[in-house]
């Protein structure tokens, strides 16, 4: 967004002349807001000083004020919403923030989704302000209109809305009149009264005219203030004006176009040009001027006109831009296609030059059109045409390349852009249209031949795209084929394509299983990416490798990963949808540990950004996450409420993976609920069966088992498990525990931890229910030992009373083995505080330890941030730096090591280091 561009949108009008102002009108609009009134409505054709009676009213009222002039080009979703929210940051910095990272990445979010977030935004302002929406026909997007309309709908208390438009809006405006919400401001009311049009063509533009002809002609231009204008200066030096005005006849539009001859005749031949030319733009500065007329004087003439009242109206506080008032740029423009018609184009070609020297694309491309010069626009196209997309203006590049004749809109690149933009949403089947229209430009050999370097940058980038889309159809060795081509082609020197080839390496890799390569490829398109500058490639690379640290249970370096390049998000500003998986994996390994709180943080973060961005696949894994939270919490009923909501979500274009894991939280949330049934049928139509005999799909070949695919079949072992409880029937136990074998094997040899200890846990209850009481000890001891290294909590407590009374066994009888007693403890402590459906009592879970210590049953458990501060502490941190490491404030970590105190009955970091040593917390 061009920053001097910006400044000319986001212009306040200055106050008006005093020859121009209204207190009537004044005097109703500040009724409207005494009355409670939340939007005011100024609606009237062009010229009539809508602008100038909102400009009026602001100068005597004294709020903050956000104030937004449209045009034409606006009406695009991620255009107007940029400008929008920058409107709005003029009275508060934090509006809109997160929409606006969004857009950055060049995501458009649901509509309700840009409403809600908007309206909760302002809702948070202290102290009221209004948003002037100047302009407000150009806007016809039904997208923004229904974001507009659901913000008319819930107002927040905080603003007041004032929308100026010569037509009205598609918006509910007869339920606003009903409701008493809408102060109206119309034409018949900003017309010049005999009186107004008096003082303005007598006593500010110095004429003489007899009541007579002021009344003739404010009869002849309705009052409007423009015609009166056009008309006074177009009198000024006649010798009989009763005559002239007597002769004006015809429509308004035919004596506004007349006058404005009339005044154009009036100006010196250079200015008259200068005036034709320029109107062919709908913002004027010095150098464009300059650009479009060839001459050099462009500044010193725009000053003139100014204090010449001729129509130019400031649209910043410097004198740098300006623009022609609406109605008298209109008629200068017909007067110019009527007399130099041949020689507008050539205008529109050197204003496109200019806006395109000035780093303003969007301009540059609407001149090319203007002036139909495809060649041009096809170029700007094809260099700004991502860079454009990826800002959210989707809509607008979409109509360019529509507007432009199919011999010049083939363009590989802008494809390309348009294919990135569905692929960032995870939106597969919508990229493939723009990826296979773009396959002429770069098959077969003879192409290859006449490739230049740029160009094979092209289809390296293509080659990868063509790779994403095969991995997410399963066709890996195809999928590793294409990402291996594009890094052999992709030039070295292009770091952004060397990224993304890389990147493709690195998803094949990851789905193919094999660990190091993948890990090795993510890492060197990370360092690509941060070469190249770009933050977007370098946020795939970083979540796609935590995604494989945390799938193969290394869940410290998963954290060290994503919670820097959370940080790094935060400060950018930028929120693409995929850093929805950094947030997610956050929540992931939190629940691992059982921190409940930040895991759900964490997890409604990259909810909010998933739904932002419309990031289906997110979506779906956020809610199942929090869904496991609720369940972990005991509430099953919003737990059955967030997977709900998931699965209504699994339509069309999912990967296997997401509906896997969807499919296993469901499983255990029917199980929860007591719905046996329900749980079996959701697994039959993964190809399990429960019915007469057992059966199972196969196991991936190769006999390493995926994490989703591990869940799925753990969901039948829960099911297994459940009937042996609940129904006496243990004949499916013993294919249970034989699947569990396989399963755990299978998951080992993949690194896939999780799994496995959630298959050993399963299995160690099987076994006890069977009576076997001692491979049951085996499969916890084994759990326990693998879990320990990465403090691994989560898949022992979601499993309820059973296993924490079995584990409550294991440390009473002193039968750890190597396993530390206090890591048993905290998993003991945090079973204590979950809610779980059919959990045991906290008091009656947490067992004296062994060796005469003092029973933590008879003091309260420390939570898991309490035991993080008592770690810190422990490492002789100081209390700032524990805040710093934690991201908390100072005055919590004080509130923390107070409570952690009280807890261990001590009264000095160093008796409390010591005590939970004893106790076997540290």
């Amino acid at each position: 967004m061009n920053s001097g561009l910006l400044a000319t949108k986001l212009h306040r009008p200055s106050a008006p002349p005093k020859w121009v102002q209204r207190p009537h009108l004044i005097q109703r609009l500040n009724e409207g807001l005494k009355s409670g009134r939340q939007i005011t409505l100024v609606s009237a054709p062009a010229g009539f000083g809508k602008t100038t009676c909102i400009s009026e009213w602001l100068n005597a009222l004294g709020w903050p004020v956000a104030w937004l002039s449209l045009d034409a080009a606006d009406d695009d979703p991620g255009r107007f919403f940029a400008y929008f929210i920058a409107a709005l940051q003029k009275v508060d910095e934090n509006l809109g923030q997160e929409i606006v990272g969004v857009l950055r990445s060049g995501q458009l979010p649901p509509s309700e989704v840009v409403s809600a977030t908007l309206i909760n935004d302002i809702l948070e302002c202290q102290g009221r302000f209004l948003l002037i929406l100047d302009d407000l026909q150009s806007i016809q997007d039904r997208f923004i209109l229904q974001v507009l309309g659901q913000l008319v709908a819930n107002l927040p208390p905080a603003l007041h809305l004032v929308l100026i438009t010569r037509e009205d809006p598609s918006l509910p405006l007869a339920r606003l009149r009903a409701n008493n919400q809408l102060t109206e401001i119309r034409a018949r009311d900003l017309r010049f009264a005999r009186h107004d049009a008096e003082r303005l063509l007598n006593e500010v533009l110095g004429l003489s005219l007899s009541r007579t002809d002021v009344a003739a002609l404010e009869a002849k231009t309705e009052g409007w203030v423009v015609g009166l204008q056009l008309a006074g200066m177009s009198i000024q030096d006649r010798t009989n004006p009763s005559s002239f005005i007597a002769d004006l006849s015809g429509s308004h539009r035919f004596i506004l176009s007349y006058l404005t001859e009339e005044v154009l005749s009036q100006q010196p031949e250079e200015v008259q040009q200068f005036l034709l030319q320029t109107s062919i733009l709908d913002r004027l500065n010095g150098d464009l001027c300059n650009a479009v007329t060839g001459r050099s004087d462009g500044r010193a003439l725009l000053e003139q006109l100014f204090n010449a009242n001729l129509f130019l109206i400031p649209l910043d506080d410097e004198g740098h831009w300006y623009r022609y008032h609406h109605l008298f740029a209109d008629l200068l423009r017909d007067l110019q296609n009527a007399l130099q018609k041949d020689k507008t184009a050539e205008l529109h070609q050197r204003a496109s030059h200019w806006y395109a020297q000035a780093d303003m694309a969007s301009k540059a491309i609407e001149h090319a059109l203007a002036a139909e010069d495809y060649g041009l626009a096809a170029n700007l196209l094809e260099h700004h045409a991502m860079g454009m997309i990826m800002q959210g203006y989707a809509k607008t590049v979409n109509g360019w390349v529509q507007a432009i004749p199919a011999e010049w809109a083939s363009s590989p690149r802008t494809d390309l852009a348009f294919a990135w933009m569905h692929l960032l949403r995870g939106a597969y089947a919508q990229a493939s249209p723009y990826l296979e229209r773009s396959q002429a430009a770069f098959a077969g050999p003879q192409v290859e031949l006449h490739l230049g370097e740029e160009e094979h940058s092209l289809k390296a980038e293509w080659l990868v795209m063509q790779s994403l889309l095969l991995n997410m159809q399963g066709k890996m060795t195809e999928s590793l084929g294409l990402a291996t081509q594009a890094l052999e082609i992709a030039p070295e020197q292009d770091s952004r394509v060397r990224s993304l080839a890389y990147f493709g390496l690195a998803s094949a890799y990851q789905v193919m299983e094999d660990y190091g390569p993948a890990m090795e490829a993510y890492q060197k398109a990370i360092q690509h990416g941060r070469s190249a500058g770009n933050f977007i490639t370098e946020m795939m690379s970083t979540s796609g490798l935590a995604e494989l640290a945390f799938e193969h249970s290394q869940l410290h370096l998963a954290f060290e990963i994503a919670s820097p390049v959370t940080l790094r998000l935060e400060e950018s500003r930028s929120l693409p949808p995929i850093s929805t998986v950094v947030y997610g994996m956050l929540g992931e390994v939190c629940y691992q540990w059982a921190q409940i709180e930040e895991a759900r943080r964490h997890s409604q973060r990259a909810l909010q950004l998933s739904t932002l961005g419309g990031y289906n696949s997110g979506m779906i894994n956020c809610r199942v996450l929090l869904s496991r939270l609720c369940r972990l919490e005991g509430d099953l009923e919003d737990a059955a409420h967030e997977i709900q909501k998931a699965v209504d979500l699994m339509q069309g274009d999912i990967p296997d993976y997401v509906r896997q894991e969807a499919v296993s939280q469901q499983v255990r949330v029917y199980l929860a609920q007591n719905r046996p049934a329900a749980a079996e049928m959701v697994l039959q139509g993964q190809g399990f069966s429960f019915r007469d005999e057992l059966s199972f799909p196969a196991l991936p070949s190769g006999g390493s088992i995926p994490h989703s695919v591990g869940l799925l079949y753990n969901s039948s072992l829960h099911v297994l498990l459940y009937r042996a409880r609940t129904r006496g029937d243990l004949t499916g136990l013993r294919s249970g525990i034989e699947l569990a074998g396989r399963l755990i094997a299978g998951a080992l040899q993949g690194q896939y931890l999780l799994v496995a200890l959630e298959a050993l846990v399963l299995r160690a209850q099987m076994y006890a229910a069977l009576g076997k009481s001692q491979q049951a000890k085996v499969d916890y001891l084994r759990a326990l030992e693998l879990a320990e290294p990465e403090g691994i909590l989560g898949v022992f407590v979601e499993q309820g009373s059973p296993v924490a009374e079995a584990l409550a066994a294991l440390v009473k009888q002193n039968q750890l083995g190597t396993v530390q007693p206090g890591y048993v403890q905290r998993i003991l402590a945090a079973s204590s505080r979950s809610r779980s459906s059919g959990t045991t009592p906290g008091e009656q879970l947490v067992p004296h330890l062994a060796g005469g210590l003092e029973s933590v049953a008879l003091i309260e458990p420390l939570t898991d941030r309490e035991l993080d501060v008592l770690g810190l502490m422990a490492e002789g941190l100081k209390y700032k730096e524990i805040a710093g490491r934690l991201f908390i404030s100072l005055n919590t970590v004080r509130s923390h090591v107070k409570t952690i105190y009280g807890k261990l009955n001590v009264n000095n970091r160093t008796r409390a280091v010591e005590m939970a040593r004893q106790l076997g917390i540290l």
